[in-house]
């Protein structure tokens, strides 16, 4: 296997017209509390093969992905591909937010939609089906009296400090801080 050149944030950032960015996460991620890389266009990882027709040509690559792995395996694949020539970036979006550059945010349009963020969010964190996160959360915040089928902003609240503790006792994924400072933003937004 070929060794994947990799850029770092601040490097990629001061560079980035160099770039055509392509993010490889999946559509709830690209809109999620870590943002995005403006002007990035979206092929999930599991998509990437078939299609390879949309990934624009003529200028090298950038691969994003959350924390670099995907974007490693994305940089391989459109090598054996022939496309390229392809860049990771180094420690991905959750490098790039812990580096403070700017991000592209999609806000949630109600608490519906934050409290399915997060639920979304934590699925994929906590290694659990999206399904059994949300019945998961549903039932603790009913055992609190809130509601999550038609979420408050104290409901919101209180279902990010349950994740927040959960996710804490055991072993916080490395974005946690950055995610839950995001959803609090959007709440506070609200």
């Amino acid at each position: 296997m070929a060794t994947v050149a990799e850029i770092t944030p601040q490097e990629a950032f001061a560079r980035i017209a160099e770039f055509e960015v392509v993010d490889v996460r999946a559509a709830h991620e690209f809109r999620g509390p870590l943002g995005r890389i403006r002007g990035a266009g979206l092929v999930p990882l599991p998509e990437l093969a078939a299609r390879a027709g949309e990934i624009p040509r003529g200028r090298p690559l950038l691969l994003v992905c959350r924390s670099g792995g995907r974007s490693g395996k994305a940089c391989e694949q459109l090598a054996g591909l022939g496309i390229g020539p392809v860049v990771n970036l180094a420690g991905g979006m959750i490098a790039w937010n812990r580096a403070g550059l700017p991000v592209e945010r999609a806000e949630p349009a109600s608490l519906r939609e934050l409290l399915e963020g997060v639920v979304a969010w934590t699925a994929q964190v906590s290694g659990r089906e999206p399904a059994a996160a949300a019945a998961w959360l549903r039932e603790a915040l009913g055992r609190q009296g809130l509601g999550f089928d038609e979420p408050t902003r104290a409901s919101v609240e209180r279902a990010l400090a349950i994740v927040d503790e959960s996710l804490r006792a055991a072993g916080a994924p490395p974005d946690l801080d950055l995610s839950l400072a995001s959803f609090r933003r959007a709440l506070a937004a609200r």
